[in-house]
């Protein structure tokens, strides 16, 4: 997958939207002085680890799954 492609996909991402939504509702409150710049930096910290969160599990969702009783996937034969 070429960096564009990756580009792509995370611009077309809900989780990345979401993210830059609350980062700007965070620049929002902290330009406004409605929250300090302690509370700002724990609200993009939470930001970020929710963003994380949600494209590991999703990467989670995408591993091949294990056999019972060993550490790696099998082959298949063709």
């Amino acid at each position: 997958m070429t960096i564009w492609e990756q580009v792509r996909k995370v611009l077309r991402s809900r989780k990345f939207w979401a993210l830059l939504a609350a980062l700007t509702a965070v620049a929002a409150g902290l330009s406004s002085g409605q929250i300090d710049v302690w509370q700002a930096v724990q609200a993009a910290i939470a930001a970020l680890a929710v963003y994380s969160t949600g494209v590991a599990i999703e990467d989670a969702g995408r591993a091949p799954v294990k056999p019972e009783g060993g550490d790696a996937p099998q082959q298949t034969q063709r």
